[in-house]
């Protein structure tokens, strides 16, 4: 079956199937003996990171968004049948930015935390981000998008380690 094909209601189950594969692959692999906790600062960091991070890009330039992606970072792009490696993703993005693209807006509805592992949450959220037209500045988008992301602590700092996403259904 093509995810790409898939329309509506068929979308949605795969994009939940894909999520509970997740979450077991990762459930499996912690000790069971082992209580993993989350403190409210972890998880308002993480928050904070996936609503400013396309901010980021716009205020702060590409070394500063770059730098909040793991050096192990994966993508998917649920709407294709493929998983970026870091490089991959990063340079589709940097050519974007490139051509004058840049976020005014963002805004990020938590749906849950699901601890892994000491040093990695997987975050659920919906994301809504505003970006220019960089043809004409009177002209704004939006994209309403589903996050699953998987934030990994290094050196002290949360960092994006892996994210599936896919534009919310209409």
């Amino acid at each position: 079956m093509n995810f790409f094909n898939l329309k509506g209601e068929n979308r949605s189950v795969h994009f939940y199937l894909t999520l509970t594969g997740l979450l077991l692959f990762f459930g499996c692999k912690q000790n069971p003996t082992q209580t993993i906790m989350l403190t409210e600062a972890d998880k308002i960091e993480i928050e904070q990171l996936a609503k400013n991070i396309p901010l980021i890009l716009s205020n702060q330039g590409w070394e500063a968004y770059e730098s909040k992606f793991s050096q192990g970072y994966r993508n998917w792009s649920m709407t294709r049948d493929q998983v970026r490696t870091r490089k991959e993703y990063l340079g589709l993005v940097k050519d974007w930015y490139d051509a004058g693209n840049r976020a005014t807006g963002s805004e990020v509805e938590t749906i849950d935390f699901i601890p892994v592992a000491p040093d990695m949450t997987l975050y659920l959220h919906s994301q809504r981000e505003e970006f220019n037209d960089p043809n004409d500045s009177t002209i704004t988008r939006t994209r309403d998008i589903r996050f699953v992301t998987i934030y990994k602590k290094e050196q002290g700092q949360w960092k994006n380690y892996f994210t599936a996403f896919m534009d919310a259904p209409e």
